[in-house]
Formats: C-alpha cells, sequence, structure tokens
C-alpha cells in the first residue's frame, strides 16, 4: 500500500506544543481550544502569532519529538512493504528565502534524528496545501494520506483520497465517506491493516 503522512499534528501533537507556547509567550490561558493556529487558540493579532514563531518555531522544528509510537509504527509499516510518502505544507518550506531552506533542513534532520525515515518527501506551499497535498497524493498514487487539518482533509475526501484523520480538537466537525478518525498511531496501523 501507498501511504501518504503529513508532519504537523500527525508526526508530532501540534495543538500540545501550541497550548504551552502559547501559554508562556502570552502569559495567558488557552481561550479557544478548538482554534487550529496560535492565532485562534489564544484570539491574538497576526503579529503577535508571529512574535511567538520567531521565539518557538525553531525550537518546534528541532526538538519537539513525535508522538507516541510514530517512529515504531513507520517502521513497521516499511518492513512490511508498505511505500511511504512523507507530504506537508510546514511553514516556509517552499519560500525561496533562507528560512525555507532552513525549514526544509530542520525537518529532514529532526525525521533522521528520531529515525524516521520515508521513501519520499514533498514539500507544499502552506497557502495552496489543499491543492498541492491533492496532487501530490494523485501523482505519488496514494491509497491512504494521514492528515490533520481540516480544510485539508475535506479537500482530499472530495477528491476521492481516502484520509485517516488524526483526532484533534480542531477537526471534531470533520465528517465525509472517505474520512476515518485515528487516535494515534497504533489506531493508524490497525486501520491501515484493515483496509
Amino acid at each position: 500500500m501507498i501511504i501518504g503522512v503529513d508532519a504537523d499534528g500527525v508526526l508530532t501533537d501540534m495543538q500540545e506544543f501550541n497550548y504551552q507556547c502559547g501559554k508562556k509567550f502570552f502569559r495567558k490561558e488557552i481561550v479557544n481550544p478548538t482554534g487550529y493556529s496560535v492565532k485562534e487558540i489564544f484570539k491574538v493579532s497576526k503579529i503577535a502569532e508571529f512574535c511567538c514563531g520567531l521565539k518557538y518555531f525553531p525550537k518546534y522544528c528541532k526538538e519537539y519529538p513525535p508522538r507516541p509510537d510514530t517512529a515504531e509504527i513507520l517502521d513497521k509499516l516499511k518492513a512490511e512493504g508498505h511505500v511511504l510518502h512523507e507530504i506537508t505544507a510546514r511553514k516556509f518550506v517552499t519560500s525561496k528565502f533562507p528560512w525555507g531552506k532552513l525549514s526544509r533542513k530542520w525537518f529532514l534532520n529532526w525525521c533522521e534524528q528520531y529515525g524516521i525515515e520515508f521513501d519520499s518527501v514533498t514539500f507544499c506551499s502552506e497557502k495552496y496545501g489543499p491543492k498541492e497535498k491533492c496532487a501530490a497524493c494523485k501523482r505519488l498514487k496514494v491509497d491512504v494520506m494521514v492528515d490533520d487539518r481540516p480544510e485539508i482533509v475535506m479537500h482530499l475526501a472530495e477528491n476521492g483520497v481516502k484520509v485517516l484523520m488524526i483526532d484533534a480538537p480542531y477537526n471534531q466537525k470533520v465528517q465525509h465517506a472517505n474520512v476515518t478518525r485515528v487516535y494515534g498511531w497504533k489506531d493508524v496501523y490497525e486501520k491501515i491493516c484493515a483496509l
């Protein structure tokens, strides 16, 4: 089976990281626990969100650990003959400016640090993430995509891509015949085995 895998929110628990860093940076409690971005979670301006990102984005990219069982399950899937493609629309990865190169490098180094290997890595723009991820899934002949972000999950599902959606506070309203909610990497493995 050919499996597509998102990065943020799938390999990592990005929501928990945003909760922790936002509380420290803004010195206030969470305002909207079902928000996706720091801006939505803490009801702050884009400038405040940008400043928080300047401080914490590098730490997230280089040090924040993967979700439990991530590397082990991905290794197991590869050992069983599945093909794994990383398809991410992480911030800045398609930028031609120096931070784009840094963001790509940090991601690849992070994967190596945690023993996570993919058959290929596709970097999509954040702005056109849904369309670019869908195009990547079609080009790579992905049988199932593991993702979390509502607009991306829905775009993929509406265009015929089966999605295993990592459960998160911000995607509770997502429902589609091509979407199956999963609760961690052990659940991802079980659902893939059942396909």
